[in-house]
């Protein structure tokens, strides 16, 4: 039998946290570079998975066999607690209820919308993404590429199906079973609704992809519906600014009890502080960059994010490798302009442009 702690040859790890011998880690596949994702079981009542993996046959396949190891069908699953919205969290709640499970999905609420009316389409906002980078300077022949590659993408499997969500979450809340509870951490950033969930009498932090072992979550930056802002005078419309966001949730957890943070990648973080501080070094050193690279080419001209872009990631492939980082670009440009560093304008041809202060 499996010590508390040890990973079978399912992808379970049982226990990792040998103070909560009720959670579960299950290591699932995914077809991406980013590497399998780890779910969460907490073997209580009501027995409750946090996150799904993707929708395809080998996870399917996985979960059920760790299912099995702890003596559980999947259609024993009564509750689903999805930290965010993407495919490898989501992919397979519809998956569950189909195979038998009465179950409910519970997530927070400013993500409820998607997890209900989930597609490929509108997971790579592949429209709204092209309109920012065009206010932002991206030439329009990259954007029609890079338009035709992520199309390509859509048409092939999104792995992933919606699903009904019968409780939306907000911060504060509670996701109570019989020998313990978890509250409820709001962490926008890489997702408008991404959450967390904390264990307070062990210092438990399950992360979803806000603090991740082995990487860095990429933050999104999307136009959402509403008006602009009668106080700006460029009258840009109101958007998602995910990196402001990341960076204000990721110091409110500084200074918390958390000793052992449990994510959707990387095993486990041993040294949650050290983490936290981590992942905010790393947005923080490459915002640095940016803004020395904006000093360095503005010359007192106001130049636009592209132009950073390319400034800074000469040999990157600007239309398989531009996404995340543009993105990055943008949300640096963000946080600068609200710390009063970076002046913005609009160029005659409507494109945003920068001006370091």
């Amino acid at each position: 039998m499996s010590q508390p702690g040890s990973t079978s040859g399912t992808g379970l790890r049982r226990a990792p946290v040998p103070r909560l011998p009720q959670v579960h880690q299950i290591v699932l596949p995914t077809p991406w570079d980013v590497g399998p994702v780890q779910v969460y079981l907490v073997e209580d009542e009501p027995l409750t998975l946090i996150d799904t993996g993707v929708r395809t046959p080998e996870s399917r396949a996985a979960l059920e066999a760790a299912f099995d190891a702890l003596g559980h069908g999947l259609d024993e699953v009564e509750r689903v607690v999805l930290t965010h919205y993407h495919a490898d969290h989501l992919g397979q709640a519809q998956t569950l209820r189909d195979a038998g499970a009465r179950l409910e999905v519970w997530c927070h609420a400013d993500d409820a919308f998607l997890c209900e009316n989930f597609s490929a389409e509108r997971d790579e906002n592949v429209e709204g993404t092209a309109t920012l980078f065009r206010d932002f300077g991206v030439p329009e022949e990259l954007i029609e590429r890079q338009t035709r590659m992520r199309r390509q993408w859509i048409r092939e499997d999104p792995l992933c199906d919606p699903t009904r969500v019968d409780r939306r979450l907000r911060a504060g809340d509670l996701v109570e079973s019989k020998r313990l509870a978890f509250q409820v951490i709001h962490a926008p950033g890489h997702t408008p609704g991404h959450l967390l969930l904390s264990e307070e009498t062990t210092g438990t932090l399950v992360s979803g992809d806000h603090i991740m072992g082995n990487a860095v979550p990429f933050t999104e930056n999307c136009y959402v519906e509403g008006a602009p802002d009668p106080a700006d005078p460029l009258a840009r419309r109101p958007r998602f600014q995910g990196l402001p966001h990341y960076l204000a949730s990721l110091r409110g957890l500084r200074g918390g009890s958390f000793r052992t943070i449990l994510p959707a990648h990387g095993g486990v973080i041993e040294h949650a502080s050290r983490a936290i501080d981590d992942a905010l070094l790393f947005y923080e050193v490459r915002i640095q960059r940016i803004q020395r690279a904006l000093r360095k080419l503005d010359a007192g001209r106001p130049v636009s994010a592209w132009q950073l872009w390319e400034r800074l990631f000469p040999k990157a492939d600007p239309v398989t490798q531009m996404r995340t980082r543009m993105l990055m670009v943008i949300g640096a440009l963000d946080w600068l302009e609200a710390e009063g560093a970076v002046e913005t304008t609009r160029r005659d041809d409507g494109v945003l442009v920068h001006r370091a202060l």
